[in-house]
């Protein structure tokens, strides 16, 4: 660029910046090259600049103002544009502003028709994927699942020029993978990604065989929220939380913001989960204005015995996305809870109706799990005869969609629910979800299943847990903890940076269940074995 200020070569730039992660520096320098090929009578190279300005904007700063200008803009100077299909990432970029399902849909539609008729590669597959992810979400799954696959062969079979189109494509394909919890779709496209990647030295890690979404959900510059998101729903804790803790350090050292959930919402969540509801009252307060936060506040206001605030919250949110019915899906089922621990087995029935018949539309096996549990749960709420049946083949269903955090649940409630009648199986249950509780971390569920161990007048818990789950790095961690250090003191006595301290101390405490560093200064004093003189 120093040599030639030409609008191509200040694109370049500014596409390379986007791939090292400058946000802004990619806007600035792309900004210019817009103004540069307008100048010159490059209107329809001019749009999809600001098309794009429009969209980052709108999904990285949530600047919906700078948005609609940039959009406006891509409008009028489209309006310029002959023979390419400028229109048709107007489209793009107004669908993804738009509010209302149909409307969206219709745009998208028209991209994708503007992409044939110009032999556009990467408008069409950027379309097919938003109008794929639009439609699952909305309940359109085997459409919305063929426009995915489409889209993905297109890029990996290499027929687009820009690999950022490849990369929405794997992010649309991740967010599907989310909302119908069919992880093996990603495994299925894994080998076609990774040939991609290797053809094109793209800055992506290897997902050569990987069933597993983790390598895939590096394939956006931004993103490490998808897979955490299906490890929380499939009760790994401890991978979610590293995975969260590596999102949320390279947004702050990046200085980017996140595309879809902010990673701070889920960590929330999980550390709901992990019973420390003070840290995640924190996490939230900072980003509760934002629409995904519903959930995980949901969570807390049910944690600290407030369910009635709980429903109140999770109706509002799913009003809001009643045209996106399966994004709601996890807020009918947290909704279920609520209602049955305020009282309301009416609402709590009518909305497991909901939530079943939602599922019955997905196909999605995971789905059919969840609401069988919804199901069972208001039987039990009700004393039906048929409660305990249902509990049963509930936890079956939820073990067989590998969902074992809501699967030992339903075993707690099953136990629950046979405390009268059969007092041993009912122990066992109960000293079964338990174990599992604490071996995935979930310190709120194992103390609620040793509560009620307790109730039945057997102990829960048979000793203290084993720091033979750290590492020999988390145990010297641990010592300092309980000498009291801070995580900057830790990082300088061990020579590593003051994250990577932090991110040992979380894992200790998830590890051994415990809420606090006064406990782990506890456990330590007590469990491990002091350090020989001299070393």
């Amino acid at each position: 660029m120093a040599e030639d200020g030409s609008p191509d070569a200040l694109n370049g730039l500014g596409q390379a910046l986007w791939w090292l992660k400058d946000v802004d520096g990619a806007i600035e320098v792309r900004t210019r090259a817009y103004a540069g090929l307008r100048s010159d009578g490059r209107f329809g190279e001019a749009v999809k600049i600001a098309v794009w300005l429009a969209r980052e904007y709108r999904g990285v700063y949530r600047n919906d103002a700078v948005a609609d200008g940039w959009l406006a803009r891509a409008r009028s100077v489209a309006d310029r544009a002959d023979g390419c299909a400028a229109r048709g990432w107007v489209s793009v970029a107004a669908a993804e502003a738009a509010h209302d399902v149909d409307r969206a849909t219709g745009l998208l539609r028209d991209a994708v028709m503007l992409a044939g008729r110009y032999d556009d590669a990467d408008l069409e597959i950027v379309a097919l994927a938003r109008l794929g992810v639009l439609e699952v979400a909305a309940g359109a799954v085997d459409g919305g699942l063929e426009h995915l696959d489409e889209s993905m062969a297109a890029a990996t079979a290499g027929e687009g020029r820009d690999p950022q189109s490849v990369g929405e494509a794997c992010c649309a394909l991740m967010e599907a993978v989310d909302l119908l919890g069919d992880a093996e779709r990603v495994g299925r496209w894994a080998d076609a990604v990774e040939g991609f990647r290797r053809t094109y030295d793209l800055p992506w890690p290897n997902a050569r065989g990987q069933l597993s979404p983790v390598a895939l959900s590096a394939l956006s510059a931004f993103c490490g929220s998808c897979c955490a998101g299906i490890y929380l729903v499939t009760g790994r804790l401890v991978e979610a939380e590293e995975e969260l803790t590596a999102a949320i350090g390279s947004l702050e050292n990046d200085r980017v913001h996140p595309r879809c959930v902010h990673p701070v919402i889920q960590l929330a969540e999980l550390r709901v989960l992990q019973g420390r509801l003070e840290e995640a009252g924190a996490l939230l307060s900072a980003v509760e204005d934002l629409p995904e936060s519903a959930r995980p506040l949901s969570v807390l206001d049910m944690a600290q015995g407030f369910p009635g605030r709980a429903a109140d919250r999770l109706r509002v949110r799913i009003d809001a996305l009643r045209s996106r019915e399966v994004a709601a899906f996890p807020l009918w089922l947290l909704l279920v809870d609520a209602e049955i621990a305020r009282g309301d087995l009416l609402a709590a029935e009518r909305t497991a109706e909901e939530a079943s018949r939602i599922a019955s539309g997905t196909g999605s096996f995971r789905h059919t799990a969840e609401a069988a549990f919804a199901a069972a749960q208001t039987a039990a709420a009700r004393g039906s005869e048929s409660a305990n049946l249902m509990l049963r083949e509930a936890a079956q269903l939820l073990a067989e969609a590998h969902l074992p955090l809501q699967a030992c649940r339903a075993r707690l409630a099953y136990a629950r629910a046979l405390a009268e009648c059969d007092r041993g199986t009912a122990v066992s249950e109960a000293r079964a979800a338990l174990t599992a509780f604490e071996r995935m971390g979930a310190s709120s569920d194992a103390d609620a299943a040793a509560a009620f161990l307790r109730e039945l007048g057997v102990k829960g818990r048979t000793g203290p847990k084993k720091a033979g789950l750290l590492s020999d790095r988390e145990r010297e961690v641990l010592r300092l903890v309980a000498e009291g250090l801070t995580n900057a003191e830790i990082a300088k006595r061990l020579h590593i940076s003051t994250k990577t301290a932090g991110h040992h101390v979380s894992n200790i405490l998830t590890k051994l269940c415990l809420r606090s560093r006064t406990e782990a200064a506890a456990y330590a004093v007590v469990n491990l074995p002091r350090e020989p003189a001299g070393t």
